[in-house]
């Protein structure tokens, strides 16, 4: 059985023949002292209605099998629909998906504990015994702002204190997808490792290019020596959440190394979704599949616009790892998604010359890389989104990129498909409070130094859901209750319409 109609089931206890979706973009549910929205195709199970009220039990979430009620009726659906939220985690990526046919899907994780948060409290209620099942969990790529907390998924299952048990998220993992290439530590007694050998071996091709052909499929099977402190903490996660699959009598994880050509994801597909791999894109190297070793882009602000990339003769570890992303484009009836992890111009450019018949255009874009401003343009007019997704997110001056760069921005307005595209940015939909001088707690009495405290009262998540036809995307503000939202309608051509947001109260 899929991931999420095992936690209705197993985990929360609902029959799922009695659980509904709703089919209206926003509902405002009374909950006696409290209100409650949600959205399109969320979960709910109707209840007795005596009176003119409409009452209906919450499926998950903090308010799970509380009661809500409405004074209209609120139009439900029998099937699930797609939905898709990109998590607030500062700097990085970190979505979760959820299909039509009930799979849980995350798609990387951040570096920070805030995926892990949000996971543990969209899907309340797990246990050792009845953990949460992830069908497919994709890591685009082995930077650790990509996948550097989900051993913080691991870590929640330490939480003892009453108050701090709604934090704790226990999951198993069926299928773990990713690039194959394994960064290894930057430095090997006190001297640094060039570039060129962070990932193992490497081969010479036809062309005198360099390739990476040390590509790795089961991460249980490659010795510390080989991965970083970040990939050591992801495999005893994994090891961890494998031991959990054992001991509920299922089978191992299952490791996908994914290229572009892999039929991974055929297992989750239907008649009205599909997955096309665009990337990572091997080649040949005398027999054993290869990526190349991608170089520096040479600083120049306008490189973005010029036709092929342009680069110095230097490798770099940083834009190899990017430039091989898992890119994949996710279509649900009319409705396209594209993901594109953190691929770079240099990798943009080769996909675009690789595959010059893939179909690239897609009604929603997950900008690549934050928002840098280290892409190609053209690739970016042939996906002519309606809506784009950019995370970004302050943290510290160490993880200051300036993302997303005012160019990328720019670039994503002029590609829009008509007049009607928008595009989202996590850090815009944050939001903070003043709470006035605050003591450092970490300095000394004697030495007592006072700041401006801010309180974050919003997560800047964005939300996608769809049912093939209609396409909603919106975010929440600092105002209770206040979302900004757009909704379209998309025909089988790609024709867009806005629509009225619908909501019932």
């Amino acid at each position: 059985m899929a991931g999420v109609f095992k936690y209705y089931k197993d985990v929360l206890g609902y029959d799922l023949g009695d659980v509904k979706y709703i089919n209206v973009d926003i509902v405002t549910f009374d909950l006696g002292e409290d209100k409650l929205q949600l959205f399109f195709g969320d979960p709910v199970v109707p209840v007795d209605s005596p009176g003119s009220q409409h009452r209906y039990k919450i499926v998950g979430g903090r308010f799970n099998g509380r009661v809500g009620v409405t004074d209209d009726p609120v139009p439900l659906m029998d099937t699930p629909i797609l939905r898709l939220s990109m998590i607030d985690v500062q700097q990085g990526d970190g979505l979760i998906l959820d299909t039509p046919s009930g799979h849980l899907f995350t798609i990387d994780g951040g570096d920070k504990v805030l995926f892990a948060r949000h996971l543990a409290a969209r899907f309340s209620g797990t246990t050792e015994e009845r953990p949460l099942q992830i069908d497919g969990m994709i890591v685009t790529h082995g930077d650790a702002d990509h996948f550097g907390a989900l051993m913080e998924l691991r870590e929640s299952e330490k939480e003892t204190a009453p108050e701090r048990l709604k934090k704790r998220a226990f999951v198993h993992p069926k299928h773990v997808f990713h690039n194959g290439l394994i960064k290894n530590r930057g430095s090997r007694g006190g001297k640094k490792i060039k570039d060129q050998d962070r990932f193992g071996e490497t081969r010479e091709g036809t062309s005198g290019e360099l390739y990476v052909i040390e590509l790795e499929e089961s991460l249980f099977e490659v010795p510390d020596s080989r991965m970083n402190d970040k990939f050591i903490a992801w495999r005893d996660a994994l090891v961890h959440w494998n031991e959990r699959r054992r001991r509920l009598g299922l089978e191992d994880i299952s490791f996908h190394r994914v290229e572009h050509t892999s039929p991974v994801f055929e297992p989750f597909e239907t008649d009205k979704l599909s997955f096309n791999l665009f990337g990572p894109i091997t080649e040949d190297v005398d027999g054993d599949p290869g990526l190349p070793l991608l170089k520096k882009p040479k600083h120049d602000p306008h490189f973005h616009t010029s036709e092929d990339a342009s680069v110095t003769k230097s490798v770099s570890a940083s834009h190899t790892i990017n430039g091989h992303s898992i890119g994949f484009k996710l279509t649900f009836g009319h409705v396209s998604i594209l993901f594109t992890g953190d691929l770079n111009q240099q990798s943009m450019d080769r996909i675009d010359d690789a595959l010059p018949d893939f179909n690239f255009r897609a009604e929603v874009l997950k900008a690549p890389h934050h928002g840098a401003e280290d892409f190609d343009l053209n690739l970016l007019k042939k996906v002519e989104p309606i809506v784009s997704l950019i995370s970004s997110g302050d943290e510290s001056a160490f993880y200051e990129y300036i993302h997303p760069r005012a160019n990328l921005v720019s670039a994503l307005g002029k590609v829009s498909r008509g007049d009607t595209g928008v595009i989202f940015m996590t850090e815009l939909a944050a939001f903070f409070r003043y709470r006035g001088l605050v003591r450092d707690l970490k300095t000394s009495s004697d030495e007592e130094k006072v700041f401006h405290g801010f309180e974050r009262t919003n997560y800047g998540i964005v939300h996608i859901r769809t049912n093939g036809e209609r396409l909603v995307a919106f975010t929440h503000s600092g105002k209770r209750g206040m979302n900004e939202m757009y909704a379209y309608s998309v025909s089988k051509t790609g024709k867009i319409k806005p629509q009225k947001r619908k909501s019932i109260s």
